[in-house]
C-alpha cells in the first residue's frame, strides 16, 4: 500500500469520527444528584420520546464528508496534457492551470506528441521551474490534436 492510499484512509477515518462526535453526547444515563432541591434519581424521558431526525443527520453529513474527502483527494497529484520534446528532456502541458512541467519519468516511457494523464508529484527545480516527478501513467488519450 503506498503512503498516499495510507494518508487517504487516515484523513477519511478521521473526518467520520470527526463528525460522528456529536453521536456520542448523548446523554450519559441516570444518577442522583446531591444538594439542596435534588431530583428523585430517575431520569424521565420527555414528552414525544428522542426522534431520529438528529441521527439521520449526523450520518449523512458522516456520509458527505467522505464523499467530499474521496473526491478532493482522488485526483491529487493528477495532470493532463500532451507531450512535447525540449531542449533538456521532454515536457507536458497542463491543460487545467496551462504552466509547462520538465517531466522526470523514472520507468515509464513517454513519447512526445502523446495526450496523457499522469500521476506523481508536483515541484520546483533548483531555478525555480516547475517540474512533475512521474509515478504512474494514469492514462494514454492517444495523440495530441
Amino acid at each position: 500500500m503506498r503512503l498516499t492510499d495510507v494518508r487517504k484512509c487516515f484523513l477519511s477515518g478521521s473526518l467520520v469520527l470527526l463528525l460522528a462526535a456529536p453521536v456520542f453526547a448523548q446523554y450519559g444515563g441516570g444518577g442522583t444528584t446531591t444538594g439542596m432541591g435534588g431530583t428523585s434519581g430517575t431520569y424521565t424521558a420527555p414528552k414525544g420520546g428522542y426522534g431520529s431526525g438528529a441521527g439521520i443527520a449526523v450520518g449523512a453529513a458522516a456520509a458527505a464528508g467522505v464523499g467530499v474527502a474521496f473526491l478532493a483527494l482522488r485526483h491529487r497529484g493528477t495532470i493532463v496534457g500532451c507531450v512535447k520534446p525540449s531542449s533538456d528532456g521532454i515536457k507536458l502541458m497542463n491543460e487545467k492551470d496551462k504552466d509547462t512541467y520538465a517531466l522526470l519519468a523514472s520507468n515509464i516511457s513517454l513519447a512526445p506528441g502523446e495526450r496523457v494523464a499522469l500521476g506523481g508529484k508536483k515541484s520546483k527545480d533548483d531555478s525555480g521551474k516547475p517540474t512533475f516527478q512521474v509515478t504512474k501513467l494514469v492514462k494514454d488519450y492517444g495523440s495530441c490534436k
